[in-house]
């Protein structure tokens, strides 16, 4: 009965930490510093987390934490971050929690971190999800649900942890069965803050330091685009420019493929989204032709093509880089639509 209570507590506190490592780890410091919380033998060395040093750390990780986690894209960015951390630092958790040096703790600890990246990936998922939606309600009414789960999650598992132990059963059976669809989410968000770090430090070599820069002319109604774009759209010139490499993620309206990466192609008749999905490729194509409508959106994280064909939308994310490949295709696009 004590090892169930003892795997209850620290899973649970795993699974939570995965949500929010600094609100599990100051929920736990405050109770046990103010009598709300009694630490059994087994457990006795998350005593430190009451520590006023330990409070202090994390109650301003919490508050950095609390106020990224309201922003749309911000959040996507700092869950990106904290894919390692927030794993990592529930592993420390349980091995504070156990206190001896065994291969039974280091067995616990990991799968405590096991729970909390399980528990990260749905977060990460979940907010990336909410970031495509036109409204920024939705994050800050998820980052409130959030800092409740955490808060009573951490309180539950410290207290009943048999009960804790059942929650965690039944999340990761669940996680099991969307792990494919979560992992596609977590994927294309950590690319997306990769492919935002390369164009920003790109950025800065361009315009600080002069390096490969990029002339621009001004279309009929104002919108500015690379020389290299204004070009015959015969499919050579820009569009055989484009067809090098146009990596991005398809998103609603691509039939099965959504959030998948892969590449988009762009010929004289039609385009094609070719990707790898259960280990063979599939492509999704579009009549250029039958394109009714283009809209293009810019964002933090990704940037968003939509189009619409037969009265549907499909959407394409496009990763950030210094050649803006998908304002180029959105203009490519509407330039061809503005010739039929």
């Amino acid at each position: 009965m004590e090892t169930l209570n003892l795997l209850g507590s620290t899973m649970g506190l795993g699974l939570v930490a995965g949500l929010n490592l600094y609100a599990t780890v100051l929920t736990v410091g405050l109770g046990i510093r103010f009598g709300i919380i009694t630490l059994n033998a087994d457990m006795a060395g998350l005593e430190v987390l009451a520590s006023p040093y330990v409070l202090i750390a994390a109650g301003v990780l919490f508050l950095a934490e609390f106020l990224a986690d309201k922003i749309p894209w911000v959040d996507s960015i700092w869950d990106a971050v904290h894919t390692v951390i927030r794993p990592l630092g529930a592993a420390v958790v349980a091995a504070t929690a156990i206190g001896a040096v065994n291969p039974e703790t280091a067995i616990i600890a990991a799968l405590c971190a096991g729970v909390s990246l399980s528990g990260h990936s749905v977060k990460a998922g979940t907010r990336l999800l909410a970031n495509h939606s036109p409204e920024p309600v939705s994050n800050i009414v998820l980052s409130l649900i959030e800092d409740v789960l955490v808060v009573f999650g951490s309180w539950l598992a410290m207290k009943y942890p048999a009960v804790m132990l059942t929650v965690v059963v039944i999340f990761l059976i669940a996680f099991a069965w969307f792990a494919p669809k979560v992992f596609r989410l977590v994927r294309l968000e950590f690319l997306a803050v990769l492919a935002l770090l390369k164009w920003f430090f790109q950025l800065v070599g361009q315009y600080v330091f002069g390096l490969g820069k990029r002339r621009h002319l001004a279309t009929a109604d104002g919108v500015s685009v690379p020389v290299d774009m204004i070009e015959s759209t015969d499919g050579g010139g820009a569009d055989a420019d484009l067809n090098d490499d146009l990596r991005c993620s398809a998103g609603k309206g691509v039939k099965n493929l959504r959030h998948s990466v892969g590449h988009l192609q762009i010929s004289g008749d039609s385009l094609v989204f070719v990707t790898k999905r259960l280990f063979r490729l599939r492509e999704h194509r579009i009549d250029r032709d039958a394109i009714e409508d283009i809209h293009f959106k810019q964002g933090l994280l990704l940037d968003r093509l939509i189009i619409r064909t037969n009265g549907k939308q499909q959407h394409f994310f496009f990763f950030k880089d210094i050649a803006n490949r998908g304002q180029n295709v959105y203009e490519r696009l509407r330039i061809h639509k503005k010739q039929r």
